[in-house]
């Protein structure tokens, strides 16, 4: 993958270019992300693509952004913006003749995942860069440690050590909200591995 001071220069020198490099980076990462979400690989595809139009209209607004995280974050919202838009398709078709309103079964389920992403993600965007880019390589990406050491070139060890720093960090970050919300996530399993350390 491009380092992310060189997406950064490239952005700068040739926005084609960039966007190019980007898509055909990232793409899978973006799509996997998704799918885990709608568990439909023509609609990941379909909204990943979605995402990448997004970031072209708003390039000039990615200066300083760390890709990793911006797509994840990106991927994630659209994703939910999808299924909440399903949910309440469905409701509306359920609805048929009838002229009462009927409100749709747990309704708010959808707002605390949303909500609970985004305080995951915003907690990430806060680690160290070397600890948040471990980080998002070890849960987002799913590689091993040492996949991780060698893409990085670093020591395993160097790995686990920035692990180890980066889950206590969103454990202290997180620890008074998940106390809150976590019944309302453990079933969506976007992030289980947050809470083994």
């Amino acid at each position: 993958m491009p380092e992310n001071a060189a997406l950064q220069k490239l952005l700068q020198e040739n926005e084609q270019l960039f966007m190019e490099t980007l898509f055909r980076s990232w793409f899978p990462f973006v799509c996997k992300t998704i799918y885990r979400i709608v568990q439909d690989t023509a609609t990941a595809e379909d909204l990943a693509q979605d995402v990448f139009i997004k970031i072209w209209n708003r390039r000039a607004e990615l200066q300083d952004v760390y890709f990793k995280a911006y797509l994840h974050k990106a991927a994630i919202n659209m994703a939910l913006d999808y299924v909440d838009k399903q949910k309440r398709r469905g409701v509306h078709m359920e609805l048929g003749e009838q002229h009462e309103p009927v409100q749709a079964e747990n309704p708010g389920a959808g707002m605390n995942l949303r909500q609970t992403t985004q305080h995951i993600q915003q907690a990430v965007d806060r680690l160290p860069e070397k600890c948040r880019e471990i980080f998002i390589l070890s849960r987002y990406e799913e590689l091993s440690y040492k996949e991780i050491a060698a893409t990085l070139n670093i020591s395993v060890k160097t790995v686990e050590n920035q692990m180890v720093t980066a889950l206590k960090k969103l454990r202290i970050s997180l620890q008074d909200y998940l106390q809150v919300t976590i019944l309302f996530i453990a079933g969506a399993a976007l992030y289980p591995l947050l809470l083994q350390c």
